[in-house]
């Protein structure tokens, strides 16, 4: 297993030489097929990356402050047909993203109900980072993944310790949980800790975000 060692962990640098090659359309094809990448970034994020890739009146001081992906996937000058493309796209693939990861999930007055709580209960407890939701519409949903009966307080057991080892936005939370994972021998994290392997999701929920 890999391991990450806390104290040296450091930020993405954001100092990155761009190829300064334009991007042609198999280019932009190619960029939509690693869009998942968008799954580790949250909203704000993705507008940065869309501001970075407007690079065709981009000065080359304001070149030196692109977004970091955008600079990696080699963001040089592109028209304005294909920015647009571009941002749609991230947009669009964005939102079906977020349903996806959201589309099997209880609203907080269900979660009282499943827990034999308080309504109030589901809220104390998502600002307790023991719970994982995400609001939605106005409304706060919570992946049903995360609940199992046999579970201490009714979810996966060890889920909050792996919550508050993730610095990472809630709905990055949800996706790297449920997301295979090549340290953990190919699972999902949440089946890593069905197995009982809470302590390696842990080890590795720390090295999210990190390099």
């Amino acid at each position: 297993m890999a391991s990450c060692d806390d104290s040296s962990a450091k930020p993405i640098e954001t100092k990155i030489t761009l190829p300064g090659q334009p991007l042609t359309q198999k280019t932009l094809k190619d960029i939509g097929k690693i869009l998942k990448i968008l799954a580790w970034l949250d909203p704000k994020e993705i507008k940065d990356l869309a501001y970075g890739l407007k690079s065709d009146s981009t000065s080359t001081d304001e070149k030196d402050n692109l977004h970091p992906l955008a600079a990696k996937l080699g963001a040089g000058r592109i028209s304005s047909e294909e920015n647009y493309s571009l941002e749609k796209t991230a947009l669009f693939n964005f939102f079906k993203w977020r349903q996806e990861l959201l589309q099997d999930s209880l609203s907080a007055p269900e979660v009282a109900v499943l827990l034999n709580t308080s309504r109030q209960t589901p809220h104390d407890r998502l600002k307790k980072n023991t719970l994982i939701a995400v609001q939605d519409e106005g409304k706060w949903k919570f992946p049903k993944w995360q609940f199992d009966h046999l579970g201490p307080d009714g979810v996966i057991d060890g889920l909050p310790d792996v919550l508050k080892a993730l610095n990472v936005p809630g709905l990055s939370k949800i996706s790297w949980l449920t997301k295979t994972n090549q340290e953990l021998g190919g699972i999902t994290p949440i089946a890593a800790l069905q197995k009982g392997e809470k302590y390696r999701v842990i080890a590795e929920a720390k090295c999210v975000g990190m390099i």
